[in-house]
């Protein structure tokens, strides 16, 4: 029978052995309306063993000014690299930076790519050299509608919908005949993962007002599983942290930690519409990034005579994981999160 002594050590192995990585890890994300100046470079001071994980960016919502329908964004795709370096090797490129617009009607576009290369510094050995990218994820489409159920508006749109009874359903940020709509695509990695679709769903009671509304964000690959993650979760009205206008990242951020592992706790919290609500009709409310790398932006929940700017979706990101030769790598990230 373990003695007391023995269980201890056996649980200081585990955080020790097994939860933590070996190597060096470095990262890279650009934040708010600043990225890296010239991009990234990062150089092998010796050989070994390397890891290059990119995430693209997510989409952003879109504006609207009246009562209206949105979707979310989709997020960006994923891509990972394993390989020997030498010294004097370097890695270039960039994290891209999500739709920072907020003041565009009904759709901000498609969010940045992050792309990384890799060059050898020895000539014999330049047909190693590599590029990958990580495309960002579209953006969001909000539509001025005072009566029509959005799952009835965006589905005469062409958008995918399924529709559950008396004007409630569900509709994606997907276009049934438009190939821009696809799904954000990486390529050039030893993975290649790509983003999804991110939907809204319309209750049958009062469909339009905000307590009857689901969020189904998709997350990026390579964050909380290999395939992604989907968070669904319900907005509110006029709430203690909320106002009608500027609803929703208080509820994304609880989802986000709900799905986490380690989970932190607090939610989001600005200064602007009396004081001590979230409130869209400000344009920094869509300039914000409540997420994290790769996820896409909110909806706006706007209300007649009241604009809302929807959410920035999160930045893209680039991880660097490199073991130096001769020490050991027996841990895998991917085994941690899945």
């Amino acid at each position: 029978m373990a003695n007391l002594s023995d269980l201890i050590q056996k649980k200081i192995d585990f955080f020790e052995y097994e939860r933590l990585e070996t190597g060096n890890i470095s990262t890279y994300a650009p934040q708010g309306y600043v990225n890296y100046c010239n991009n990234i470079k990062w150089v092998c001071v010796n050989s070994g063993k390397m890891t290059v994980e990119i995430w693209g960016s997510g989409g952003s919502g879109a504006e609207m000014c009246c009562c209206g329908v949105g979707l979310p964004g989709n997020p960006g795709a994923y891509a990972r690299k394993t390989f020997y370096y030498n010294a004097g090797d370097y890695l270039c490129g960039y994290a891209g930076k999500s739709c920072n617009n907020s003041t565009d009607l009904c759709f901000r576009g498609c969010s940045e790519a992050s792309c990384f290369f890799y060059l050898s510094s020895d000539p014999r050995y330049q047909d190693r050299n590599w590029c990958m990218c990580a495309q960002g994820g579209r953006g969001g489409v909000s539509y001025c509608s005072t009566t029509t159920s959005g799952v009835c508006c965006f589905g005469g749109n062409g958008y995918c919908r399924t529709i559950c009874g008396d004007r409630c359903g569900i509709a994606c940020n997907y276009h049934q005949s438009c190939m821009n709509f696809n799904p954000a695509q990486a390529y050039g990695g030893d993975v290649n993962c790509p983003g999804s679709f991110s939907c809204t769903v319309w209750h049958c009671y009062h469909p339009n007002r905000p307590c009857s509304i689901t969020y189904s964000i998709s997350g990026p690959p390579g964050v909380f599983s290999d395939k992604g993650v989907k968070l669904n979760f319900p907005i509110e009205e006029n709430t203690m942290h909320s106002n009608w206008s500027g609803n929703g990242p208080f509820q994304y951020v609880y989802a986000l930690n709900g799905a986490s592992k380690m989970p932190s706790g607090g939610g989001t919290e600005t200064r602007c519409w009396k004081g001590s609500r979230h409130c869209g009709c400000y344009e920094h409310h869509g300039c914000i990034e409540y997420v994290p790398p790769g996820f896409p932006g909110l909806p706006p929940s706007q209300c007649s005579g009241v604009r809302d700017h929807a959410t920035r979706g999160g930045s893209g990101m680039v991880r660097i994981k490199f073991v130096p030769e001769g020490e050991p790598d027996f841990t895998d990230r991917n085994t941690q999160t899945g």
